[in-house]
């Protein structure tokens, strides 16, 4: 009898300490993603970046420092840079690469293209997403960037990858003095076999839009989306995450990546706000925009210490959203 009660007791110490295992990693379980974007000077320090984000309970990734030109992650080739990643147990699904849309030159345009697909297609990659762009202030103009971007979709078919659009909060102001809203017009002269659209939460927001509406509007064509607040996810209350997530996965998706910008005060907001709306003043008037100091945000060239502290206020960062969407019941 003695014997059978040590068992029986032995037997519920195990299946305690399992439930208990189970419960402290929650969020781990689920299929959370992290856009390499949010981690602020990864290359600097992989080995703490990768273990970091991978104990947060992300287990997808999406990268976002291809060189077009090198073929290049930093100085990585597409494989051993997600076979570094894989070490860690992140799966590098997806890629924002910034390579040329040009009408004026849709051979030069698709053929560049071929070649980001080829490498990236080695590599295992699923997504290949263009991040942004400068649109046309013509619908003649929009219309001819539509159709190459089929014929860039279709590039990417060949080889079984998804080529898709990454919104701002630009796509939903009107093309020139017409009616037509950009992210619309996109959808409605791009073909949903060719190009799909990857959905910042955000920017749409920002955009006087409401995600959950554009979601039930297009329910084929945002098939990825990036998860993103003012800062960490959640923190500000403004985005219903819930109604998000429940019509995503209603629409048949799965795969999302949380994106966290550089912490910024109400100064350099404004700031900001400033050069997206200058950046839209010359998209109307049809002539480049270049802030100074380029599009890197406001982390600058930094000392070791400083980049240093950079890069673990933004695992911080990643860490309280993990733990935010972790426990969260609507994300599975």
């Amino acid at each position: 009898m003695k014997k059978t009660i040590n068992l029986l007791f032995a037997a519920f110490m195990l299946l305690f300490s399992s439930a208990a295992v189970m419960a402290g990693n929650a969020g781990a379980s689920k299929h959370m993603g992290i856009a390499f974007y949010s981690v602020k000077g990864m290359e600097s320090d992989m080995e703490t970046s990768l273990k970091s984000v991978a104990n947060d309970g992300y287990v997808v990734a999406e990268a976002s420092n291809y060189n077009a030109e090198a073929g290049l992650f930093g100085t990585y080739s597409p494989l051993d840079y997600v076979n570094i990643a894989e070490e860690y147990g992140l799966d590098v699904i997806s890629s924002h690469v910034r390579a040329t849309l040009d009408i004026n030159d849709e051979a030069g345009s698709i053929a560049a293209w071929k070649d980001v697909f080829e490498k990236h297609k080695a590599a295992g990659f699923k997504y290949v997403i263009l991040p942004s762009n400068n649109w046309e202030t013509t619908l003649s103009g929009v219309k001819a960037q539509c159709e190459l971007m089929n014929k860039i979709g279709a590039e990417a078919n060949k080889l079984g990858l998804k080529f898709g659009f990454h919104n701002h909060s630009g796509e939903f102001e009107t093309i020139g003095n017409t009616d037509q809203i950009i992210e619309d017009y996109l959808i409605a002269n791009t073909d949903a076999d060719k190009v799909f659209f990857q959905m910042d939460v955000y920017w749409v927001s920002q955009g006087g839009q409401d995600p959950v509406a554009y979601l039930k509007k297009y329910p084929n064509r945002f098939q990825v989306l990036h998860i993103k607040d003012e800062y960490v996810i959640g923190a500000s209350g403004d985005l219903d995450y819930k109604a998000i997530f429940e019509q995503f996965y209603k629409n048949g998706y799965q795969d999302w990546f949380v994106e966290i910008e550089e912490q910024r005060t109400p100064e350099q907001m404004a700031q900001m706000r400033a050069m997206m709306e200058e950046m839209q003043k010359a998209r109307e008037e049809g002539r480049e925009f270049t802030p100074a100091g380029g599009f890197g945000g406001f982390g600058g060239n930094q000392d070791p210490a400083a980049q240093a502290e950079r890069l673990q206020k933004s695992l911080d960062a990643i860490s309280e959203s993990a733990d935010f969407l972790g426990n969260s019941s609507f994300v599975r």
